[in-house]
């Protein structure tokens, strides 16, 4: 007899991008088993794109940069929650300790194909084997179906407050810029993953030429130089605004739902915007857009089409596949016709 699970504990730490592909089985697991108590283990920095979520009951925050007695905190909260079912999403070595030791009977993982540094060995049941290839969100929703929850509906439910989007306005209002600019992310954490400044510029450039559409620069205080070095590309231009560093993750994501469309590499700012149902054109090199693409917007996806890509590397000394994706091409993704 399959014992009644009154709590699950979700394991997915990790990049914000992930977390984000992670709410369609968050929101499956609510809508199919209303009465569970779900919890979820998660890190600081992808925390606040899904802070107040609707479907998740209960965060619990590891805070990594503690070192051992953040670990140890989170897996006090943990063993305090007492879930009946923990589901390691993250396939680390670091999500299994959690796993380990929760103090819970049933870990569920992924199967050991599917796995990373051996962390099959520390759970105790596995989902059937898939295709590694498949999309992360049908990835994660195969735990849905394990569940006995059949064909869930697809549903992001990413919510961005009342609060952060009267501060996006705030800072468009201060620029003298409206609804249906142009924003491009510029960054991404994976060197591979980066446009480069460059094409960046020119693309730019075609946007203020042949269009009345303003253009926004999108990213964390980590690309200020990058952004600084596209504006000089650029020249002075009064449509063209720098905005990285300006804004938390959810701020931008009230700034990205003002945008008629966002240009960006395969980084978390593209899921979120994706997920809010923007539209969202990624630009695609090393990393495989079938499965960790925009996932509302796929059909939008660039790639140069050079051989070696999908390579999936983090480093590149030729990234080839990035840099051959053209200014003109990316233009005519975002006006067809134009």
């Amino acid at each position: 007899m399959v014992e009644k699970i009154n709590k699950i504990l979700l394991i997915k730490l990790g990049s914000i991008g992930d977390v984000v592909n992670t709410l369609p089985l968050v929101n499956a697991l609510k809508s199919g088993m209303p009465e569970v108590e779900l919890g979820w283990l998660i890190e600081p920095k992808s925390y606040p794109i899904v802070e107040g979520h609707r479907s998740v009951d209960r965060f619990i925050i590891h805070r990594r940069s503690r070192g051992i007695r953040g670990a140890g905190d989170a897996l006090k909260e943990i063993r305090d929650f007492k879930p009946d079912l923990v589901i390691d999403l993250q396939r680390i070595l670091r999500s299994s300790f959690f796993t380990l030791f929760s103090g819970c009977r049933r870990r569920l993982g992924f199967d050991w194909k599917r796995c990373k540094e051996c962390t099959w060995l520390f759970t105790n049941e596995k989902i059937s084997p898939g295709d590694p290839k498949a999309h992360m969100v049908f990835q994660y929703l195969e735990f849905a179906g394990y569940l006995g929850l059949a064909d869930p509906e697809i549903r992001f439910y990413l919510t961005i407050s009342d609060r952060d989007r009267e501060e996006a306005a705030k800072l468009l209002l201060q620029e003298k810029i409206g609804k249906g600019f142009v924003a491009l992310n510029i960054g991404a954490a994976k060197p591979s993953n980066r446009w480069p400044e460059e094409q960046w510029a020119e693309l730019a450039a075609l946007i203020l030429d042949r269009t009345d559409r303003a253009v926004i620069l999108t990213g964390g205080s980590e690309d200020s130089g990058r952004g600084s070095s596209i504006i000089s590309l650029v020249g002075n231009e009064d449509r063209l605004l720098d905005f990285t560093g300006r804004t938390s993750l959810k701020q931008l994501g009230g700034l990205l739902l003002s945008a008629d469309t966002v240009v960006t590499g395969d980084t978390g700012p593209m899921h979120i915007a994706s997920a809010l149902g923007v539209r969202t054109i990624g630009l695609f090199g090393p990393a495989d857009p079938g499965r960790t693409g925009p996932f509302n917007h796929l059909n939008l996806v660039v790639r140069s089409g050079v051989s070696c890509a999908p390579c999936g590397r983090r480093t590149c000394p030729d990234l080839k596949c990035m840099e051959e994706i053209s200014a003109e091409t990316v233009y005519m993704k975002i006006f067809p016709g134009n």
